[in-house]
């Protein structure tokens, strides 16, 4: 039978923040970790705001036409993190601007 060990263990919570994607962070003062215990770490939580663009250069051209393929119209999108509908109400936007 496994034994539980129901203590509870000492925990240490760190916020980090940044604009940056790559950034340092010190502590004054330093964390000291004591050499005759075992430790973990863990990431509880991770907050994005847009930071990974799904549009970019290499994806970011929609073609589409009206006449069956006799010519074809383009619209450009700006790179960025979208929304499936904010692609689409963009899309739709610019075809009504242009008539389509």
């Amino acid at each position: 039978m496994t034994e539980v060990c129901l203590q509870p263990k000492e925990s240490i919570s760190l916020i980090l923040d940044s604009s940056n994607t790559d950034f340092l962070t010190n502590y004054s003062p330093a964390i000291q970790l004591r050499k005759d215990k075992q430790y973990e770490i863990a990431l509880v939580n991770l907050e994005t705001y847009y930071s990974f663009p799904n549009i970019d250069k290499k994806n970011n051209i929609f073609r589409y036409s009206i006449d069956n393929g006799a010519n074809w119209n383009e619209i450009e999108i700006p790179e960025g993190s979208y929304e499936l509908k904010q692609i689409n109400n963009e899309i739709f936007r610019i075809m009504k601007s242009r008539g389509h």
